[in-house]
């Protein structure tokens, strides 16, 4: 009795943990805008237009809706018929924070074509996978990764082979010691996760996966068993000392055996590519309570003949996750024994199996500063366009109005931004001086007010500023005109009527502003001086001083 009430308050809290747990995002692509509901295990779905400015709603006719437990997630999708990208912006996250991401598609017939498209899917910058599913069930991956900034972009594109879609958009935020082999550069998408021993309660949701309350990060386990097995279960909750590895009680409480318990137990798969790494968890846990005379451990074996490197010794109503010494690779069929030893007289059990593909990803994003601060100006002036997903990487898909660096070893970095005529309006924006390594700025034909700020003559390597046709007003700060006297800046101001830009002006002007008419004159001056050396001057700077000084002395004589 003490067991069975210690195990309902365990399954208890757990239930608790799960649906408490902060940082989920749970997205129903194609809802209606400001939709919510609660689906059968109290998980909270959002529509999706908060997340992505792209994009036609599309309702699945209900005779075309799958036979799930998941039924609700299918009856809508959001379709992309315009563009080559487009991106979700998923901004509730950590930077450094490993994640599980979940992708679900149900094409249902939505566009009345029955024709299923094909095409890629991106995670930041690198390409995750090819949708060109044609299964009559629904389609779901899952990959574990980690955040490398404080937003991740998930992007459908078009490869002209059909128009992308998704149904569902779900991320989960993961225990840092969980899936050690996840970092910044390598990621783990899921391959198998059974739940073994469990009846399947009907295709569909063998292939969607089923979700139990008391799991904290939400995964999906297919159930799986096989002709070989016995299954077998216990009523009685099992508990995780490991915080690396927490498969749910209600998936431990099932178990499978040999049919035959002289025989060793068997699990089999296969891949199509050789070259791909496996990363293989295996999850134990006794359901039988043992008396003195009974022993079970057994060896574990996997691929070619990498085995765990002591007997495994399940516990009773205890999780034991073990794994390989190294990841498998290069075979086209694997299986892993587990083969009892000669000390044991029970047969060797399975309860769990998680089987992953480790992949790497080689592609550097858009150096940090420079994408906050992008993204910063995107929202502060609230431009649409083809601004989602990395603003320079892939090279193909980069943002209009920008040329970026790809020289650099670490990361892109942008160069020049050129937003003339995007219909700007407000004072410019501070972000801008965060991008540290730009040489050109074209702000120029937009409705821009305010002062021109001190940050833009402090940008180090700003070579072209482009101002022309807002309504600017007080004075150019004195570091942009000496950047102009010294010929390392071109600067175009021209058609701000309030916008001061003579001696003159500067004297009608109530502010003393003592520094720039200093500067105004002795620059003066240093003219008269040496004005003949600047015959010395290549063509190309004196035409360049030329205007640049003309636009910012207009009237001065």
């Amino acid at each position: 009795m003490k067991l069975l009430l210690s195990s309902f308050v365990s399954l208890l809290m757990s239930v608790v943990l799960a649906h408490a747990q902060p940082g989920f995002i749970s997205i129903n692509c194609g809802m209606a805008e400001n939709s919510i509901y609660m689906d059968t295990i109290n998980i909270t779905y959002h529509s999706d237009a908060k997340y992505i400015e792209t994009g036609v709603n599309n309702n699945i006719l209900e005779a075309f809706l799958p036979a799930t437990t998941l039924r609700q997630l299918y009856s809508n999708v959001r379709s992309f018929p315009n563009g080559s990208r487009n991106c979700y912006n998923l901004s509730e996250i950590t930077k450094g924070t490993k994640y599980l991401l979940r992708v679900h598609m149900w094409y249902g017939n939505y566009d009345g074509r029955n024709s299923t498209p094909q095409f890629d899917i991106y995670v930041g910058v690198n390409r995750w996978m090819i949708i060109n599913d044609r299964s009559t069930v629904p389609f779901v991956r899952e990959m574990i990764i980690m955040a490398k900034m404080n937003y991740m972009s998930v992007c459908l594109v078009n490869t002209g082979l059909g128009i992308p879609f998704i149904s569902a958009l779900e991320l989960r935020p993961l225990n840092h010691s969980i899936y050690k082999v996840v970092n910044e550069t390598h990621s783990l998408t899921r391959w198998d996760q059974y739940d073994l021993g469990r009846p399947r309660y009907n295709n569909t949701d063998v292939n969607a996966g089923i979700r139990y309350p008391d799991d904290r990060y939400d995964l999906l386990w297919r159930p799986f068993d096989d002709k070989t097995w016995s299954p077998f279960n216990t009523s009685f909750g099992v508990t995780n000392p490991n915080v690396a590895f927490q498969p749910p009680s209600k998936v431990m409480m099932t178990a499978v055996r040999p049919v035959n318990e002289s025989d060793a137990l068997y699990y089999n798969w296969t891949v199509d590519d050789l070259s791909l790494q496996l990363q293989v968890y295996m999850h134990f846990a006794e359901l039988e309570q043992l008396n003195a005379s009974q022993k079970r451990e057994f060896n574990v074996c996997c691929g070619d003949n990498l085995c765990y490197n002591s007997v495994v010794r399940p516990e009773y109503l205890v999780t034991t996750t073990v794994e390989p010494p190294q990841p498998l690779t290069g075979q086209s069929q694997y299986m892993c024994t587990f083969k009892q030893t000669l000390n044991s007289n029970r047969p060797p059990i399975l309860n769990a199996i998680e089987v992953f593909v480790i992949r790497q990803y080689k592609e550097p994003p858009t150096r940090d500063q420079d994408v906050e601060a992008i993204l910063d100006i995107k929202s502060s002036y609230q431009l649409k366009r083809n601004w989602m997903g990395d603003p320079c990487v892939p090279k193909t898909y980069s943002w209009q109005g920008l040329a970026c660096n790809y020289t650099l070893a670490y990361a892109p970095t942008i160069l020049s931004l050129n937003v003339s005529s995007f219909g700007l309006k407000g004072e410019i924006a501070a972000s801008l001086a965060n991008l540290k390594s730009i040489e050109s700025l074209d702000l120029s034909w937009n409705n821009l007010t305010g002062p021109i700020p001190n940050f833009l003559g402090d940008l180090p390597f700003l070579s072209s500023l482009n101002l022309s046709g807002n309504h600017l007003n007080g004075l150019v700060p004195s570091n942009l005109l000496e950047k102009v006297i010294r010929g390392s800046l071109q600067l175009r101001i021209d058609n701000n009527p309030n916008l001061v830009t003579s001696v003159n002006d500067i004297k009608k002007s109530r502010k003393v502003i003592v520094p720039v008419l200093a500067s105004v004159i002795s620059t003066l001056v240093f003219l008269t001086i040496a004005g003949f050396l600047l015959v010395k001057f290549t063509q190309r700077r004196r035409q360049r001083g030329n205007i640049a000084i003309s636009a910012v002395f207009k009237n001065l004589d």
